[in-house]
């Protein structure tokens, strides 16, 4: 049995991130931080092994780096294993030499999209044992039997042997089969901070899809889970549910895939369970504007949807196109007003900055964000995370100004004909275009419960302070 300690770290500068498979961002205007589910899968599989195990989420339980050095002088676990990001690199690798100081027997691992594609450039980190490569969770699990640090056999890490001080790359580890993926250990976690956005209310993740199979340029999606659609069981997805239920008294979910309507069928079948068995929760969920029509629309709210987000990226075609992301204007338009004539909450992605990016078509993705009826947006820049398609076009072109520590909240793209300045203009431009309108905000107050009234006004000051400029 060996002491375990699982963490997503505090962010540089006291800010709150969540970093979560391709999902590495602060919590921004809406203070919304997402269960971290990788970390309590990780924990159930490690559970089952007899381990003591220990799981904190630094942002969202309000601790800084004072708590985590005494946490691991005070326990001396056997491995600390921690989430990464992008934008908050060099702070999360810079925490394996506290970490060694603080227990100089530990082994330290580190786990996410950026770390999994630059293993190598990783571990000239000082005091850094071992990344974690792709879906982290079995990884851990094995890694964590073999404290004697023989780590030949164990698959999907890269690590320095300590005897010829090379680092070393086993091969990658199979994905889990979707039957043995196992329910999130929520219980090592406190769960009291997870509120829903404009609702207040608390909230878990439930997964039951992993893999996607789209060719977004721009997503690093398939770093993490594969392109390959891995569909639980949805009986044991629902059970899950139920169980959160009884155990934490929820009843609002974020059902978590990369494309949650990817399969239409299983889709419709994860919505026939809830129904059949008479569930009453509240969920949301991110899908693409081409895997959804009225009847799934429909099935999908009376199954409990209150809010569907789509990813539409851009209003043009030239930049759909050249993203790989397959859709058309003319599909994101037909999938937001079905959606809206149900009844359903919309919200909209859209990314400023793609290849084939010229300011005429910023705003015309701006016009359209503002024709259609959305309730909320989310505006960002097109960050190449590495791993991507677009990480590659833009090294090959020289547009990247900088390697690590980007955001798709700041542009470090340079096009042809356009600059990252005038991107993050434009950001800042389209969020005060959109929400400065009288329908917008009466939309955002619509839907504003009173537990999250005092927290989202204190957000939303600041995030209009910003788009005032």
């Amino acid at each position: 049995m060996a002491k375990i300690t699982l963490f997503n770290p505090p962010g540089p500068s006291g800010k709150s991130f969540t970093r979560e498979g391709r999902c590495t961002q602060e919590a921004g205007v809406w203070a919304t931080l997402w269960p971290p589910i990788s970390l309590a899968t990780a924990a159930a599989l490690l559970e089952k092994d007899g381990h003591a195990i220990r799981v904190i989420d630094f942002p969202a339980a309000g601790l800084k780096l004072d708590a985590l050095n005494e946490i691991i002088s005070n326990d001396k676990p056997d491995f600390a294993v921690w989430n990464t990001g992008t934008p908050t690199l060099q702070f999360d690798l810079s925490l394996a030499r506290m970490i060694k100081q603080a227990a100089p027997g530990i082994i330290t691992a580190v786990m996410g999209t950026h770390v999994s594609i630059h293993p190598k450039e990783i571990l000239n980190t000082p005091h850094l044992d071992v990344v974690i490569r792709r879906e982290p969770e079995q990884t851990i699990r094995n890694l964590c039997l073999c404290q004697d640090r023989k780590w030949e056999a164990v698959s999907g890490i890269s690590y320095r042997d300590r005897q010829s001080n090379q680092i070393l790359h086993n091969p990658d580890s199979d994905f889990l089969p979707p039957a043995e993926i196992p329910s999130p250990a929520w219980h090592y976690l406190d769960l009291r901070p997870y509120r829903l956005p404009l609702k207040g209310r608390p909230f878990l993740i439930v997964a039951p899809i992993r893999g996607c199979p789209f060719p977004c340029s721009f997503c690093t999606a398939p770093v993490y889970y594969g392109k390959r659609l891995r569909k639980r069981p949805v009986d044991h997805v629902v059970t899950e549910i139920e169980g959160c239920i009884a155990a934490y008294k929820i009843k609002d979910f974020f059902v978590w895939a990369d494309t949650f309507t990817a399969d239409r069928e299983y889709a419709k079948l994860f919505c026939r369970e809830i129904i059949g068995r008479g569930i009453n929760i509240s969920w949301t969920c991110n899908s693409r504007v081409d895997t959804v029509d009225r009847e799934m629309l429909a099935l999908m709210k009376k199954a409990g949807l209150w809010m569907i987000s789509f990813g539409l990226e851009s209003g043009s075609e030239t930049v759909l196109k050249r993203s790989g992301k397959n859709i058309t204007v003319k599909q994101s338009k037909a999938a937001v007003t079905l959606a809206h004539e149900l009844g359903i909450k919309t919200s909209g992605h859209f990314i400023f900055g793609l290849p084939g990016e010229t300011r005429k078509r910023m705003k015309k993705t701006l016009k359209f964000s503002l024709d259609l009826p959305l309730d909320i947006v989310q505006f960002y820049t097109a960050s190449p995370f590495p791993g991507t398609v677009l990480y590659k076009e833009a090294l090959e072109n020289g547009w990247l100004k900088t390697d690590a520590g980007f955001s798709q909240s700041r542009a470090v793209m340079d096009l042809p004909g356009l600059t990252s300045r005038e991107v993050d203009s434009f950001r800042q431009y389209a969020y005060r275009k959109f929400y400065f309108r009288p329908q917008a905000l009466s939309r955002l107050l619509a839907m504003l419960e009173p537990a999250a009234a005092g927290n989202i006004f204190m957000n939303l000051k600041g995030f209009f302070q910003w788009i005032k400029g």
